[in-house]
């Protein structure tokens, strides 16, 4: 994954600096600057092939600046007789969506499940974007197209519109906070080691490895700064961070199903950085009556990755709710 856009979270000592688990979609949105309006899809079928009773297809629709979205469709031919509840699966920065078939194999055995399973490519992570839009838009460019991701599946014929869900990895995990606070279409959610906790990131080292890739994260590692001149030095440079906070966003989902996983030993996304997402989401759905509703699970020796234990336990996530 690019260490630009991994993460992570500890509690540092900057009175007050921090973000707590607010309701804030309206803030939220405009922190990403993710826009209501949304233009013609415009979908076009590239290619399609046929595995067993498993359809694939290549295909693209129009995103965010209009820029072509290309996407990656499976589903069982059960599809073309009722509609199938559906997955959005988001792989992480550096990665790619053809990688969820090989060599994970994970969009075909799902979809053997009876989903109907879509990945997108990760437009978002073009560099070129910070200089234009900020840090916050470059990731707010993703959400937008992962919004208009879930516009095209709506539309399609063997998708259950009402049963949509979910399943981000890495940076994709915390796009999937993201997407899921800012729309209620986004019935149920799987964030696998992606938790940008503001605290967690810039108390430890974790930035070191998360923002490597950025001009400002390379001034700053040369200039060996502390996590707190860090931190201090990111939010004067890009203001709406502390509104991206993976806290404050995952509240946000309740009473959505929502599961947060991560590895024992991952260095980006630590236990204690998940356990903080958890703690902050917990009251709201507590609020809503649905503490079952909010899961979080580590695989002890697990790294910074989606092993086969967490991809069955995030299947069985699916399942159970969609």
């Amino acid at each position: 994954m690019r260490g630009a856009l991994a993460w992570g979270m500890v509690l540092i000592c900057l009175a007050g600096c921090f973000p707590t688990g607010q309701d804030s979609g309206p803030q939220l949105r405009q922190a990403l600057q993710v826009p209501y309006y949304r233009g013609e899809l415009k979908p076009e079928l590239v290619k399609v092939w046929q595995q067993r009773d498993l359809v694939f297809e290549q295909l693209r629709f129009r995103g965010r600046d209009h820029e072509w979205v290309d996407a990656l469709v499976c589903y069982s031919e059960l599809g073309r007789f009722r509609p199938l509840p559906a997955l959005l699966c988001i792989p992480g920065s550096g990665n790619y969506k053809e990688q969820l078939v090989q060599p994970m194999d994970l969009m075909p055995r799902w979809a053997d499940q009876g989903f109907f399973v879509v990945s997108v490519d990760r437009n978002g992570d073009d560099l070129s974007l910070l200089e234009r839009k900020g840090l916050a838009g470059m990731w707010g460019h993703q959400v937008h197209n992962l919004v208009r991701t879930i516009d095209y599946m709506q539309g399609r014929p063997e998708v259950a519109p009402d049963r949509i869900g979910m399943l981000g990895l890495s940076m994709g995990g915390m796009e999937a906070l993201w997407l899921a606070a800012l729309d209620a279409r986004v019935k149920v959610v799987v964030s696998a080691a992606g938790h940008l906790t503001w605290g967690e990131v810039f108390g430890g080292d974790s930035w070191r490895m998360i923002f490597a890739d950025l001009p400002l994260g390379r001034h700053l590692l040369q200039a060996d700064a502390s996590g707190a001149e860090a931190w201090q030095a990111f939010c004067r440079a890009y203001p709406q961070l502390p509104e991206l906070d993976a806290g404050r966003s995952a509240a946000q989902l309740a009473p959505r199903p929502l599961l947060l996983m991560t590895g024992g030993r991952d260095p980006y996304t630590p236990p204690a950085a998940t356990a903080r997402v958890y703690d902050e989401a917990r009251p709201a759905f507590a609020l809503s009556g649905k503490v079952g509703c909010l899961e979080m699970w580590v695989e002890p020796e697990a790294g910074h990755g989606f092993s086969y234990a967490m991809q069955d336990r995030a299947l069985a996530w699916f399942q159970r709710w969609l």
